[in-house]
């Protein structure tokens, strides 16, 4: 299965002076989600997001504004990525086997997918160490993922609900308990969701 829902796709933007001017453009162009992981900001304040350099500003200071070397990143993936870099050149940023793909390369799914349980699992030997070398193995990202599927499957339920009770058949109390009670574990899930970045 694929590890995103879709490929982020940088916009033309107005050049800025600072990088951080880039965060709304770049939460818009990422819709939400970290380009490495694809956990959503959804339940979150999206401070609790950052912006990457994609090629190290650390060694490429000159790249620090460039919005295409941009990305929108969880803490967790960005602070784990740091300023590692497999060489010293910035358009080379991986020999096939370490180093990273750019998150808007369509190329970036070549190297990794999901399990069936939502676990970020590797297809290459570079999706392997990507997987190291940011994390993608902590059973947060798993988490984070079926906690979206469980609030797609919440939308569906609703419905299900109502029409149980508008058809008044006295069968359908179990069934309506059973997906009320559905329906408050999946919210319950989302306030814990948050914590997961403290």
């Amino acid at each position: 299965m694929t590890l995103r829902d879709a490929i982020p796709v940088r916009s033309d933007v107005a050049e800025q002076a600072k990088y951080t001017r880039y965060r709304d453009d770049l939460r818009a162009d990422f819709k939400g989600r970290c380009g490495y992981c694809d956990d959503s900001d959804a339940n979150l304040d999206p401070i609790c997001f950052h912006i990457d350099h994609f090629a190290p500003q650390k060694l490429f200071p000159d790249l620090a504004t460039a919005y295409e070397n941009l990305v929108y990143a969880c803490r967790f993936c960005n602070m784990r990525k740091s300023y590692h870099w497999i060489g010293i050149d910035a358009t080379v940023p991986n020999d096939g086997e370490r180093g990273f793909v750019d998150p808007c390369d369509e190329s970036y799914d070549e190297h990794l997918e999901r399990s069936s349980e939502g676990a970020i699992i590797p297809k290459t030997e570079l999706g392997n160490y990507m997987i190291e070398r940011l994390g993608l193995y902590l059973l947060r990202h798993q988490t984070l993922w079926n906690a979206r599927r469980l609030r797609q499957l919440r939308e569906e339920i609703d419905p299900l609900i109502e029409r149980c009770e508008a058809s008044g058949l006295a069968k359908s109390a179990n069934y309506i308990a059973l997906l009320k009670r559905y329906r408050a574990l999946t919210k319950e899930i989302d306030r814990y969701e948050g914590r997961a970045y403290d």
